[in-house]
């Protein structure tokens, strides 16, 4: 959410909560000034309230830190006392956030943040020639959030010997890759692990298990995409030319149609695009490729069996001492009574909390600050076999006897 659009929601607790009737998470009792946002996830935008009654027209700053790691941010504080500002967790682990405005402290909160999950794909061509160095790609994506995972790649046998390692590189979005070069053997298997770099941001990923098939014949042209399909998920499909085969170009066909027209390769004899599965069950994929000088032609094509589309993730929040909340069904509360809350994930993810109306989330307490209307959204990254999802719950604050009386 914007700073702006953060901000006009909260107006509407600033009358009540500029009276100082309600206390406020993570509070600067001798000003009634807080710094408030939820736990988070590496990658994953999230805002951060600071309450500074005292403070108003004055810029705020709020420091950042994490073991060796620190930054800050600042906002200016409104005429009702609040600002806000968005951040970005780079590490998971424990973070203290600090806030002051004109040498004065506006209180400082703990949270955590979680890794974000990650998936490892190794796109090894699906004919390769023995003896010969074949280029393997190895894609790491984050499902969520803004940033690429870092870290190093291995690549293994079937029996675990290393091939070899290669530190990943940004390819755009959420996704790093790195090339690691095998020179295979007859009947080899092979699976990438991903490593994160330190500190951690992300989480550790294994890729399915890759088998091509070997021939001692050059390979003009060989197919590569993950092990694992599923319907409705885009995924890197490509080709890969053999040893000794010059540029060229290449399109891809799904059941002898057409989708993806002719691509050149890049300086490793790559292609790779971006393809979403239509259709479930046994189907044939298949590329057609020549070299700019003629010299080289070659087909490849691939029986898959494509998985029916993952699952959406399933979330509950549970306030403690009560029932799971039903998402999008009515839940009521009361001003300035904490509410700690606990998130569970069918897929196992850390499901990270926010919220929009006259309410923060500090960690995992949620403070109704006055009489209106929250919402609490919480996201799921979910897993590599299960699609991340949101859940939204809608809460009716009701005013204290108290704040009724200050009307």
């Amino acid at each position: 959410m914007t700073v702006t659009r953060r901000l006009s929601a909260i107006l509407a607790a600033a009358a009540l909560a500029l009276t100082g009737l309600v206390a406020a998470p993570a509070a600067n009792s001798a000003t009634g000034s807080f710094v408030a946002t939820p736990n988070g996830m590496v990658g994953l935008q999230q805002e951060i309230v600071i309450r500074a009654p005292r403070s108003a027209g004055q810029v705020a700053t709020v420091t950042f830190s994490s073991g060796s790691l620190t930054n800050a941010g600042q906002t200016v504080i409104n005429p009702q006392g609040f600002g806000s500002l968005a951040w970005t967790p780079t590490s998971a682990g424990s973070w203290t956030l600090t806030g002051t405005a004109g040498g004065t402290s506006l209180g400082s909160t703990t949270i955590s943040v979680a890794p974000m999950p990650t998936t490892t794909a190794a796109l090894v061509p699906n004919l390769v020639q023995t003896g010969v160095s074949n280029p393997v790609s190895i894609v790491v994506s984050a499902p969520l959030g803004v940033l690429p995972p870092t870290g190093t790649v291995t690549l293994r046998n079937q029996n675990q010997n290393e091939i070899g390692t290669a530190t990943l590189a940004a390819s755009g979005g959420t996704t790093s890759t790195a090339t690691i070069n095998w020179t295979p053997a007859s009947g080899e298997a092979l699976t990438a692990t991903y490593t994160p770099a330190n500190p951690a941001g992300f989480a550790s990923s294994v890729s399915d298990t890759s088998q091509p098939q070997t021939t001692t014949a050059r390979v003009p042209i060989a197919l590569r995409f993950p092990p694992v399909l599923y319907v409705g998920t885009p995924t890197i499909i490509g080709a890969q030319t053999g040893n000794g085969v010059t540029a060229g170009s290449a399109a891809f066909f799904f059941d002898n149609t057409g989708i993806i027209g002719s691509t050149p390769t890049d300086s490793t004899g790559g292609i790779s695009a971006i393809w979403t599965p239509p259709l479930a069950g046994v189907h044939t994929i298949s590329t057609q490729f020549t070299s700019n000088d003629g010299r080289f032609t070659g087909t490849s094509s691939q029986i898959v069996n494509i998985q029916p589309a993952k699952a959406t993730d399933s979330i509950s929040v549970t306030p403690a001492g009560g029932a799971p909340w039903a998402a999008n069904s009515p839940v009521t509360v009361t001003a300035g009574t904490d509410i700690a809350l606990s998130a569970a994930t069918t897929s196992g993810a850390t499901a990270v909390l926010s919220e929009s109306g006259p309410c923060v989330i500090n960690g995992s307490t949620l403070r109704p600050l006055s009489a209106g209307q929250c919402t609490i959204t919480a996201t799921s990254p979910g897993s590599s076999t299960i699609a991340p999802a949101t859940a939204t719950y809608v809460i009716s604050i009701k005013a204290t006897t108290k704040n009724r009386r200050t009307r």
